[in-house]
């Protein structure tokens, strides 16, 4: 049978759980039987036997989970003491335990990440806005991103810009480009180069949503920048190489950020446009 990554992960915390929990009940156990605090009660006698250490086991786990039959007592008060710690336990094991469960339930790695900078990229003779994307987890598929840019003037949130669209699957690596020569970003690109004359300080977002190949879980991201994040560049180094089969190899996350510069008149160029 095959399970998920996610189910392995809940399995495998259960597993622990389950030997921490047997672990609390005879250690309990073991403390009612050596200290002989506790008897068995013989109601038409009325009298209390001691207990062998099965019964302790047995009154451990009733006493843990608070049911308390009334069949067995403490007769002494270092029975009572041992009684109360361990329901004291017991309350504590249960919170963390659910909360535990629903965070292997719910939760995904946060093994998403951005570069730490927006980039004005010159790709042969036409300019982008960019930003690469990294995935060190499982790959992500059903992606929407949306992009949004604006500028606070008088108190109030000014929109700039706006794109919305759906996204390639992201496997380790992703460009999210914004074409910048058309006529639906002139706006954008004027505010990018104002922005960069400091008339303006533009704030910019990105947002996506993703499912997890593995689990279905659905993963939202999201990244802030403003203008003293904006730097000029043409392609990115390479991260990965290609072996014979197709599949990434060679990992170097270490060149994630790394750019080929722009040369200077060009930066004034898009400025001055």
């Amino acid at each position: 049978m095959q399970f998920t990554a996610k189910t392995r992960e809940i399995l495998k915390f259960l597993i622990i759980t389950i030997g921490i929990y047997t672990c609390l009940i005879f250690l309990f156990a073991i403390l009612y039987y050596e200290t002989g605090s506790i008897g068995f009660y013989r109601p038409i006698q009325r009298v209390y036997e001691p207990i062998d250490f099965q019964k302790a086991i047995y009154f451990s786990i009733v006493s843990f989970h608070t049911i308390g039959y009334g069949d067995i007592y403490p007769l002494t008060a270092s029975g009572r003491y041992i009684l109360m710690t361990e329901a004291f336990s017991s309350l504590f094991f249960t919170s963390i335990f659910s909360g535990f469960l629903v965070y292997f339930v719910i939760r995904r790695r946060d093994d998403i990440f951005t570069t730490r900078f927006v980039y004005i990229r010159l790709r042969g003779d036409k300019w982008f806005l960019s930003i690469r994307l990294g995935n060190k987890g499982r790959s992500l598929i059903d992606m929407k991103g949306k992009f949004e840019a604006w500028i606070v003037q008088n108190n109030s949130r000014v929109r700039i810009f706006q794109y919305e669209e759906e996204m390639a699957d992201m496997e380790s690596i992703l460009y999210y480009d914004i074409y910048l020569d058309n006529s639906d970003t002139l706006k954008l690109r004027q505010a990018l180069a104002d922005s960069l004359n400091g008339k303006i300080l533009l704030h910019v977002k990105y947002a996506f949503i993703g499912n997890d190949i593995s689990t279905g879980e659905q993963l939202a991201h999201a990244v802030y920048y403003d203008s003293t994040k904006f730097r000029f560049g043409r392609m990115f180094d390479n991260v990965y190489s290609w072996d014979e089969h197709g599949r990434r190899v060679n990992f170097k996350w270490k060149n994630f950020e790394k750019i080929e510069l722009l040369e200077s008149y060009l930066q004034e160029e898009f400025i001055r446009e």
